[in-house]
């Protein structure tokens, strides 16, 4: 993937870049200054364009309608603090002795503080079963297990979620700007701007128990506080445009 992006980037005679160490990055490649143009990040205009809408929805509501297997009672709706979890990513999902650890971590550890609501990717699902977790997360009173969610749906819960356990390069960003602590449950990023260490409001815990149940600890304490990039405004579909006018 890194090769292509590369082989991309040579061929190309324009570049946007959603922050400004993407575009440091390409000039310490070498890229000349004339053809990267600072246009800040286009998902966020996706996510300004759809959060008054996000916002309208019911998270009990998202819980009873995207239920799975009905383990947890539509009736009895969810109060207070609760966290998000995605997790898909084959290094994450694809080992038993990665994800067994993992999911011990969020059924005993997390849960004790508040439910944790995880729309399950088929992926993960398939594993939990293959090894034989399946009906533990089942019959888990504060595991809320959904199918997968639609967009709107997913911005809702990040919108009042105590912390996001998440692999999910996508929900890193939107952190970032509604102001959700986050866990990157990864050991890299393709996203630097997102981390705390430049400003934003994710960090990478990888997949070791240890170094996760740390990072969460010291992040339950934090407030929800928005961490917007520059340019992340939501009119970089406008710069975008202005930008490929200009060089016409």
């Amino acid at each position: 993937m890194r090769i292509n992006r590369l082989v991309t980037d040579r061929l190309s005679d324009l570049l946007l870049t959603p922050d400004t160490l993407s575009s440091a990055n390409l000039r310490a490649e070498g890229v000349p200054d004339s053809k990267i143009r600072f246009v800040g990040n286009i998902m966020i205009d996706t996510l300004e364009a759809n959060r008054q809408k996000a916002a309208a929805l019911e998270i009990n509501k998202i819980i009873a309608d995207n239920l799975l297997d009905k383990h947890f009672p539509p009736q009895k709706e969810l109060q207070g603090a609760f966290a998000v979890l995605t997790l898909h990513r084959p290094a994450n999902v694809d080992e038993k002795q990665v994800l067994a650890p993992l999911f011990d971590f969020l059924n005993n550890e997390v849960t004790a503080d508040m439910p944790l609501i995880w729309p399950i990717h088929p992926r993960t699902q398939a594993r939990l079963k293959q090894f034989g977790l399946w009906e533990k997360a089942l019959h888990s009173e504060k595991l809320i297990l959904l199918h997968p969610i639609g967009y709107h749906e997913m911005l809702r819960l990040n919108m009042d979620a105590k912390i996001m356990l998440t692999d999910s390069g996508g929900l890193q960003e939107e952190c970032c700007v509604l102001g959700t602590p986050c866990l990157t449950l990864r050991w890299n990023t393709e996203r630097p701007v997102t981390l705390r260490e430049h400003g934003g409001a994710s960090v990478l815990v990888g997949n070791n128990v240890e170094k996760i149940r740390k990072e969460y600890q010291d992040t339950l304490a934090l407030n929800r506080r928005p961490a917007r990039p520059e340019l992340w405004d939501g009119n970089t579909a406008g710069r975008i445009v202005q930008a490929l006018v200009s060089a016409a």
